[in-house]
């Protein structure tokens, strides 16, 4: 049996997007009732909601998301419960668990503060060691139900990215996965011509 479990926030009008980042407007311009079809316009930045940092985001990369290989935004998923640590350090048994190419989630739970000031001010932080270990890892895809793994100057992104890792900001429902041991992520972008890209993130379970 296949199951999907969606891993993204829905995006909605005036929803929280990190401080200093433009708001997100969501509006319906036309009804069927009065005009005969539906439409919304959107307006928002790349790094709304759920959100995939493409090599372009923070570091001297010319390469726009939509030009990025396809394959590298999918792959076999691993999550690492984290739940209450401030600065997320790898455990141990993970180590061996890393294979190359893999998409390494983090689950910290802070996703229940998405709609709270404080989802932006106080979210726990990937320490160098753990960003080290994933580049020598070959990781693909690192992600969190977080708004960053770091804080400014963001050294950690600078890490990830300069070493060809995308990183996935603003994940939720990762509780759902903790049951698996594996399963395959899914976390397409839009074609767009810009560093970054809103994103559905989905994870496909065989059980």
């Amino acid at each position: 049996m296949i199951k999907y479990i969606d891993l993204s926030h829905p995006i909605s009008d005036g929803m929280p997007c990190y401080p200093g980042d433009i708001p997100v407007s969501l509006k319906q311009i036309a009804s069927f009732q009065d005009d005969g079809h539906n439409n919304f316009i959107l307006s928002t930045g790349m790094h709304a909601g759920t959100h995939i940092d493409g090599l372009m985001h923070l570091t001297s990369y010319l390469t726009r998301i939509a030009d990025l290989p396809l394959e590298l935004f999918a792959g076999n998923g691993f999550l690492i419960n984290v739940s209450g640590q401030k600065i997320i350090d790898l455990p141990e048994s993970a180590f061996d668990k890393l294979l190359p190419g893999s998409v390494v989630l983090f689950y910290t739970g802070f996703d229940i503060y998405f709609s709270q000031k404080a989802y932006y001010l106080s979210y726990p932080e990937l320490s160098e060691s753990t960003a080290n270990i994933l580049v020598k890892k070959q990781a693909k895809i690192v992600g969190m139900d977080s708004p960053s793994p770091d804080y400014a100057p963001f050294n950690i992104h600078n890490i990830l990215l300069n070493n060809n890792i995308l990183i996935i900001e603003n994940l939720t429902n990762l509780s759902a996965l903790l049951p698996y041991q594996e399963f395959e992520l899914f976390a397409f972008p839009l074609r767009l011509e810009a560093d970054s890209s809103p994103v559905r993130v989905v994870a496909r379970i065989e059980s």
